[in-house]
């Protein structure tokens, strides 16, 4: 309590005496970095952000940044205009000397609040004295500490929110008013990416109160793709989801890609040190993580878009040109904007200051952006489950908005190979750029083809991998002999999948021949009697080779070549037969005339996929699991009860022996006294 107070009477002290009182940052920025104490660390952290803040609104931090100009002295009368003379006189200017020490201790108090809002990813130099940046180590006057503060590597949720906090309303005042600090957000979320451990209230702070800015969304897309493209040729097996090695890079290194992909001038190597970086699937993961809560268009009109540093409001910042504009764009732009001069007068042109231009306030940037970040991303080695999360987001996140969705044609064909869910998903694109975007893809029902196998049906992704399968399914316009294979193929897998697996099979076969008439005759196909005859000879070269062999040839992998269209649906026959009740009452929707579209629907696929209640042709009633059908079969109501019926008098009352049971009872059975064995008829 006693350092808590002490620390609240420095703050009070500092903002109400002003230049007066800055001797006190030293102090505070001394207390952050030694202290242990929570609460105490929080009160320093607030009352440094108002002072900077403040002096950051006037103007006065922008001298002190990286690769500033250094503010000229005072003009002074100096005999022959000596040089020497001129350097003396702006070391001496007090001004001066006052925004370079200001500059100092600025620079200490953002590597702290780097340090505590990444949780350790900022090491300091305590921890690591090669770690220390030159502004840091030029800060090291008594209590100004290059070191980073104690409470970094043990802060807890809340104290690294209010770290993320001051440094987000410095990034908004560093350079000046209107204008955003890319260098010191692209070092505070490089270290959130690139770092491991990173708080997920951090992470929140960021998503929803931040997000939603253009100036934000911008430096955010550019700060992904730097630190994607660097790491797109990471080495080969980096990235696999099973290896747990420190396979990333450094946030050192990652700052340095954000330092120059930004365009902030000089970089810092060593100024986000990493003391444990994260591996490069963790990256992945995290850069996935913006992508994916990054809002994936702005308003058209850029007038209402909002902005973190508040340029947007005020008219403070205009658009600079797209870099990729054509010159027949750029010739009407400039005779726009020499019409809207000449409209406005010379006069008014010439006194007004000239407005500063930003490429976040350009709308044509911000869409090339998102559509860059996200193409980075996904060069990048992903993990199976974020390749998972970026296929689903593809069909509406980033298709809609690439210039040439084309351009994914290859990571999606190769994503198909890998089977399973990812293969499903992966055809989900190729399916969009095939009917919207006109590429063609011939093996597509091919590869569709190949991805139903048994263990399809046991997945636990099977729900959405069969809702694909249904909608690719959809369209009346594929081959009728195509058509053939999955409704096949769908019947042969009903014959060894369990019984919700046998119930969904036979509810796509329904669906597929109600959709193409044509396949009716699948139902009922035996050979004619003079195959049957030729057959029996064996030199028949009709629908059947020979009697009671089925010519489908379940191994070819090319749907059209495998002679579906001229075998028959004899597995419903057999799953008549099949010992789940609900499974062969289920084949009974098949006894329908499926030609008449008008008395027939398609089975509801939600209901045997668990995503619904409800009853699919009667006997589906709440399919999807074991637990389902055995509560289907318990609420179903019984018209008649099976009972063992004798007549009055000859009810058995034993077992074996006198009194038991009638022989008739047991057909096919000797009974023998006991010792003389049993024997079988």
């Amino acid at each position: 309590m006693a350092e808590l107070a002490s620390v609240q009477a420095l703050v009070g002290e500092l903002l109400s005496g002003g230049r007066a009182k800055a001797n006190n940052v030293v102090k505070l920025l001394s207390i952050l970095n030694s202290t242990k104490h929570e609460p105490s660390a929080k009160a320093a952290i607030q009352g440094l952000k108002q002072f900077f803040v403040a002096a950051g609104s006037d103007g006065q931090l922008a001298e002190g940044l990286p690769g500033a100009p250094v503010r000229p002295a005072k003009r002074q009368k100096l005999a022959g205009g000596a040089e020497g003379a001129a350097a003396a006189a702006a070391e001496d200017d007090p001004e001066s000397r006052y925004r370079q020490w200001l500059g100092r201790q600025y620079a200490g108090l953002t590597e702290a609040l780097l340090a505590i809002a990444t949780s350790g990813a900022s090491a300091s130099a305590a921890s690591n004295p090669a770690a220390a940046t030159p502004a840091a180590a030029a800060a090291a006057e008594p209590g100004a500490g290059a070191a980073g503060p104690a409470c970094a590597a043990s802060a807890s949720g809340g104290l690294a929110v209010v770290a993320a906090a001051a440094v987000m309303e410095l990034v908004r005042v560093e350079a000046g008013p209107g204008v955003f600090s890319a260098r010191l957000f692209g070092r505070l979320l490089g270290g959130m990416l690139a770092g491991r451990g990173v708080r997920g209230e951090v992470f929140s702070l960021l998503f929803a109160k931040h997000m939603g800015h253009a100036d934000v969304r911008f430096y955010t897309l550019a700060t992904v793709r730097a630190l994607a493209a660097r790491h797109a040729a990471a080495p080969e097996g980096a990235g696999r989801e099973e290896e747990e090695e420190d396979e990333g890079p450094s946030s050192s290194a990652a700052a340095a890609a954000v330092a120059g992909a930004l365009g902030s001038g000089a970089s810092d190597p060593s100024a986000a040190a990493a003391a444990r970086p994260a591996s490069l699937p963790d990256l992945a993961r995290n850069c996935l993580d913006c992508l994916l809560r990054c809002p994936d268009a702005l308003d058209p009109d850029p007038r209402d878009w909002s902005s973190w540093c508040g340029a947007t409001e005020f008219n403070m910042v205009s658009a600079t040109a797209d870099k990729n504009e054509s010159a027949r764009v750029r010739r009407r732009r400039k005779e726009a904007e020499a019409a809207a001069a000449a409209a406005g007068g010379q006069a008014a042109a010439a006194a007004a200051p000239a407005q500063p231009r930003a490429q976040w306030a350009n709308a044509k940037t911000q869409k090339r952006l998102y559509g860059e970040a996200w193409m980075a991303l996904l060069r990048l080695p992903l993990p199976s489950d974020a390749l998972r999360r970026a296929l689903v987001a593809l069909p509406e996140r980033l298709l809609p908005h690439l210039a040439a969705p084309q351009h994914l044609a290859d990571l999606l064909t190769h994503c198909v190979g890998r089977g399973g869910l990812t293969g499903m998903l992966a055809l989900n694109g190729l399916f969009i750029l095939v009917t919207r975007h006109g590429l063609e893809y011939p093996q597509f029902y091919e590869r569709l083809y190949s991805l139903l196998v048994p263990e399809a049906f046991s997945a636990r992704s099977r729900s959405q991998f069969f809702r694909l399968a249904d909608l690719f399914l959809s369209s009346t316009l594929v081959p009728a002999y195509t058509v053939a294979a999955f409704a096949k193929r769908f019947a042969r897998l009903a014959l060894t999948a369990s019984p919700p697996g046998a119930m969904l099979a036979i509810a796509f076969v329904h669906n597929l021949i109600r959709r193409h008439p044509a396949l009716g005759v699948m139902l009922h196909n035996p050979p004619g009697p003079g195959e049957a005859e030729a057959g029996a000879e064996g030199a028949g070269s009709g629908k059947w080779a020979r009697r009671g062999v089925d010519v489908y040839d379940e191994a070819q992998p090319d749907p059209a070549r495998s002679r579906a269209v001229e075998s028959s649906l004899w597995e419903l026959e057999a799953l008549r037969s099949h010992y789940c009740p609900q499974v062969s009452a289920f084949v009974c929707v098949l006894d329908k005339d499926l030609t008449d579209r008008t008395k027939t629907a398609e089975v509801a696929l939600d209901a045997l996929l668990g995503a619904g209640a409800g009853a699919a042709g009667g006997a589906a009633a709440g399919g999807g699991s074991y637990a389902a059908l055995v509560r289907g079969e318990l609420g179903r109501r019984l018209k008649a009860a099976p009972v063992a019926f004798y007549p009055a008098g000859k009810a058995p009352v034993a077992l074996f022996g006198p009194g038991g049971a009638d022989a008739e009872d047991w057909g096919g059975w000797a009974l023998q006294p006991e010792g003389a064995g049993a024997g079988g008829a």
